[in-house]
């Protein structure tokens, strides 16, 4: 037992000096015959999510047949660069270089948003034309992304795959959504 200056046996606190003579005891009592649920909240900034979303096998872009074209070699509209290079950043971070690829994953994010929510609503975001009109040149990247959405609008997902058929890989590959469902 501790012995405090005072005297007093038992009370472990005394030992830290006077700033612990002030506090009140505090008791916790759980009702054993009362279930207990616990619920933790977890933020982390999305930039360190993405990376786990991508699944854990390996893809391979070198099966396909023609050389593909990439976001980088298309024209980027000088209105919509910050939203460009962030969609960017998110395919660079899900391993996504191929632009067909890239297309059909925005139309299966539109043709069905809540199984891939949040993501989809993080892509669709980007993709708003809120700064007016962009060339609709089939060379301009936010028209091709614009147009993939759109194809997603009007159709359903399965139909994406038809509509991009130089990507095999659906979304369900590229997104791991266990990881955002924990």
């Amino acid at each position: 037992m501790l012995e405090s200056a005072s005297g007093d046996a038992g009370r472990g606190w005394e030992t830290l000096g006077d700033a612990g003579r002030d506090r009140e005891e505090r008791y916790f009592f759980v009702n054993p015959s009362y279930p207990l649920a616990l619920t933790f909240l977890l933020f982390m900034p999305l930039s360190i999510a993405l990376p786990t979303l991508a699944p854990v096998n390996g893809r391979s872009f070198g099966i396909l047949k023609d050389p593909e074209v990439r976001a980088e070699d298309l024209y980027w509209d000088p209105a919509y660069i910050g939203s460009l290079s962030r969609l960017s950043t998110y395919f660079d971070h899900l391993e996504l270089p191929v632009l067909s690829c890239q297309e059909r994953l925005i139309c299966e994010l539109t043709a069905d948003p809540d199984t891939f929510f949040p993501i989809s609503q993080i892509f669709m975001k980007e993709i708003r034309l809120t700064k007016g009109p962009v060339n609709t040149t089939t060379d301009c990247l936010m028209f091709r992304y614009v147009s993939a959405a759109g194809a997603g609008l009007i159709s359903p997902r399965e139909k994406c795959a038809s509509t991009y058929p130089r990507c095999q890989l659906p979304a369900v590959r590229v997104i791991n959504m266990a990881v955002l469902r924990l």
